[in-house]
């Protein structure tokens, strides 16, 4: 999987910012200004540990994500988005912080995502690595600190007519799905456990992430209009 990710499905506590978020898909190739943009702030200890820039087109979701520290990543990815809020087709790009912006990524990750199946396709600098690893049914790709990919769960809940749903999360990081649990906490706010990770969101009427938090963690994400 994605080795230039930390692998887990808890926050990670260093990070930093990014340039303009680089849109590739054929909307923004035709210019098409996205219906919903913006970005999200993770503060933890009042300290801005990532910011994610990210875009949405029926259909396609994109985004950059930017992390530093022991690791210092610089994500990219882009997702096809079906109306059900699944994701069949997600594709990620990695590279150190250190590296020029031109530089190849370290890697290139393709994941599609069948009933309950993920074939992935990962090219390296070192090769390419093609594998078929199980997930569950209607699997969502987990993104560390990636809140617009998060925010797929809460758009799926918010659709749906109970108060709580279970939503299984593949995680990019290390390959293993974790059934995480959707509950509706009033008109305007969520809560997302995953593990022992609990997200407490502000949510609007379509369940966007509009805000949120990780207390245990002292983790507050702040979303930003585009």
């Amino acid at each position: 999987m994605l080795t230039a990710i930390r692998r887990r499905l808890s926050i990670v506590t260093i990070a930093g910012l990014a340039p303009v978020l680089p849109l590739r898909s054929l909307h923004a190739q035709a210019g098409t200004a996205p219906p919903d943009s913006g970005s999200f702030a993770v503060l933890h200890a009042g300290d801005t540990v990532a910011v994610e820039w990210f875009a949405r087109w029926p259909g396609e979701l994109e985004g950059r994500l930017i992390l530093r520290g022991a690791s210092g990543e610089r994500l990219n990815y882009h997702a096809v988005v079906r109306p059900d809020a699944g994701t069949p087709l997600v594709e990620v790009s990695a590279w150190r912080a250190a590296d020029p912006d031109r530089a190849p990524p370290l890697e290139r990750t393709r994941l599609i995502f069948r009933h309950d199946s993920v074939a992935i396709d990962q090219v390296r600098r070192t090769g390419l690595e093609t594998r078929v690893l199980p997930t569950a049914p209607g699997a969502l790709p987990y993104l560390n600190l990636s809140f617009a990919l998060l925010e797929q769960a809460t758009r799926r809940a918010r659709a749906g007519a109970g108060d709580s749903l279970a939503v299984p999360f593949f995680n990019l990081g290390g390959g293993q799905t974790a059934t995480g649990l959707v509950r509706r906490v009033g008109a305007d706010s969520m809560t997302i456990r995953i593990g022992a990770v609990e997200f407490r969101l502000a949510v609007d009427a379509q369940g966007r992430i509009v805000g949120g938090a990780i207390p245990a963690q002292d983790v507050r994400v702040i979303r930003h209009p585009g």
